[in-house]
């Protein structure tokens, strides 16, 4: 095992302290931040001015304590189990945090109404390894949100969680704080409770721009994915009948329950239950889109599917690819209509343009895209699958063998001659990935990660 240098090498040509590399890389922490300065400070006194020079510039570069994934982890989760046990959670019995195998960045964790980062040490939340979920009982532009970055995508996410404990919250004189137990009962006399007579238990929008030109958006997909074979199941049927449910709400569902990697995805402009479109407000180049990302209370308010004829509507982007007439839609059939049946529309077109693998329409890199989405079938007060009967509930910590559910859009492509659902050459190119853990997951993935660890040291 490697061990860190001391703190000092003595040259024997010139009888005098020198740093060494080693001693310049120093901990991160805030805790340690402030010591391993004055220290450093009191060693160079002995030291000739140019070499204090030269040590103070070469450890300029090691303090990074606003970069990203920074604070207060060094190297955030992996990919086998959460990034501390759940007593440490803030929002126990749930943490999110960035899925490790995607790469995605997270730049910083605001409130909807503001473009400063929070200041995140003593809350219990990290950019690195620990990220907030929104309850429902938010006072407007009090919605926290996370802004993040991957290779294809860069972009806002809001979400929340029916029942889940509230984070933190402003107090009056502008300091952030971890809310008391009263305070949480005041603030759930909301009148404006988001899961106020929603069946929903979970709601998410993501808001952002793509970096890379012409991605089809029928390679696009959201959903499920595992990097371990599946724990216990329940019986063939009730598994059988679970799928049924899942594939009539998502018909282009791909369902892999076998293997080493079971997964459920479908396409992503379908799935979503509203998609929005907007021209980009910031056209910098792409070192700058992060200047984008500013205070939008609009991405925690109500969101509706637009009338086809509207241009926010992504029907647009459709009926103008398709000069052939491959879909059949066409301007003529955008006149008023309901909400439902705008939605069912652009899922059914979307869906067929993904089952025939058709290239266009692409996103556009000169536009801002919403995403919304919510399910119902998740009851994560006891984390189990809700069905309704005769399958009923279904306890998902058995199923997930220590893995976490996935929150989760991504470009799938194929090699020559494969098509979408059949086994092949396979890449995922993330969008963005999050990981929602239970504590019911915690043990096994310990577990499963200790297995993984002894097997590649034997």
């Amino acid at each position: 095992m490697r061990t860190r240098s001391s703190s000092c090498d003595t040259s024997a040509s010139q009888g005098e302290t020198v740093f060494t590399e080693d001693d310049l890389r120093l901990d991160r922490t805030a805790a340690s931040l402030e010591c391993e300065i004055l220290k450093m400070y009191e060693n160079s006194q002995g030291l000739p001015l140019k070499r204090r020079m030269t040590a103070c510039a070469a450890a300029k570069k090691t303090l990074s304590v606003a970069g990203v994934n920074s604070y207060p982890c060094c190297s955030g989760s992996n990919v086998s189990k959460p990034p501390s046990p759940p007593i440490k959670w803030p929002q126990r019995p749930i943490i999110l945090c960035p899925s490790p195998e995607s790469g995605m960045k997270i730049l910083g964790i605001r409130y909807s109404s503001s473009t400063e980062n929070l200041r995140l040490p003593g809350t219990g939340f990290c950019k690195g390894c620990t990220l907030p979920i929104n309850n429902g009982y938010e006072r407007p532009g009090s919605c926290l949100v996370i802004d993040f970055e991957t290779d294809q995508f860069i972009g806002t996410a809001m979400l929340r969680v029916k029942n889940i404990s509230v984070p933190f919250q402003s107090s009056c004189d502008g300091e952030k704080e971890i809310l008391s137990t009263s305070k949480r009962t005041d603030i759930r006399h909301n009148k404006n409770y988001y899961f106020a007579k929603k069946k929903r238990t979970f709601q998410a929008t993501v808001r952002g721009l793509f970096k890379q030109p012409d991605i089809p958006m029928s390679e696009c997909i959201t959903g499920q994915v595992f990097n371990r074979p599946a724990g216990y199941l329940p019986p063939r049927l009730i598994v059988k009948g679970a799928v049924a449910i899942i594939s009539r709400l998502a018909p282009q569902l791909q369902a892999r329950l076998e293997g080493d990697c079971p997964r459920f995805l479908s396409p992503l402009v379908s799935t979503a239950q509203t998609v929005l479109v907007h021209p980009r407000t910031n056209k910098e180049s792409s070192t700058s889109l992060f200047k984008f990302l500013g205070a939008d209370e609009s991405i925690e308010g109500n969101i509706h599917e637009p009338q086809q004829s509207d241009q926010s509507s992504i029907m647009q982007s459709l009926i103008s690819s398709d000069r052939e007439g491959l879909i059949g839609i066409s301007s003529a059939s955008s006149g008023k209509t309901s909400v439902a049946s705008r939605m069912r529309s652009r899922k059914r077109a979307f869906d067929k343009i993904f089952s025939d693998s058709i290239k266009r329409p692409t996103f556009d890199v000169d536009k801002e895209y919403t995403f919304e989405f919510f399910q119902h079938l998740i009851s994560f007060d006891d984390f189990c699958l809700d069905f309704v009967k005769p399958i009923g509930k279904q306890s998902l910590h058995g199923m997930l063998n220590g893995q976490p559910l996935k929150f989760m859009a991504a470009q799938q492509t194929c090699g020559d001659n494969e098509s979408h659902g059949e086994a092949g050459e396979e890449k995922l190119k993330w969008l963005w990935c999050f990981d929602l853990w239970h504590e019911s997951l915690y043990e096994d993935a310990l577990t499963s990660s200790d297995e993984k660890e002894d097997s590649f040291v034997a």
